[in-house]
């Protein structure tokens, strides 16, 4: 049920970027006008969310992170998933699912590693 509501937050909020850009496009057209009315009706869908009574005050603070955070990341990763061969994908996976059982995670990057051995070889 948590991820339903989280993709129904992004997509309320993607819907709202994509009525915003259109005014952004072309402001001075009809579309632009019925476009914005419906960026405030999606705007007060999210702002009813996080005001509905029954939640509790934990749930309110983490839908108020989602609706603040950026709706496109999601997409982002998806499109880059099919480009990392099947071992990166297990790997993300397992990272994946060890941020969600709130383990630490510590990520090092390497540009370039060298093997002394094989530069010594080499010379």
């Amino acid at each position: 049920m948590r991820s339903s509501v989280v993709q129904a937050i992004q997509h309320v909020k993607i819907a709202d970027e994509f009525m915003n850009d259109f005014i952004r496009s072309a402001p001075t057209t009809r579309g632009a006008i019925i476009f914005g009315q419906y960026s405030r009706k999606l705007r007060w869908i999210l702002s009813d969310i996080i005001t509905y009574p029954h939640f509790d005050d934990e749930v309110r603070k983490g839908i108020k992170v989602e609706i603040e955070s950026d709706a496109f990341s999601v997409g982002a990763i998806k499109d880059l998933i099919p480009l990392l061969n099947p071992e990166q994908r297990e790997m993300i996976e397992s990272l994946i699912e060890d941020i969600l059982k709130g383990k630490t995670i510590e990520v090092s990057i390497k540009d370039h590693i060298v093997d002394v051995n094989e530069m010594i070889e080499k010379n």
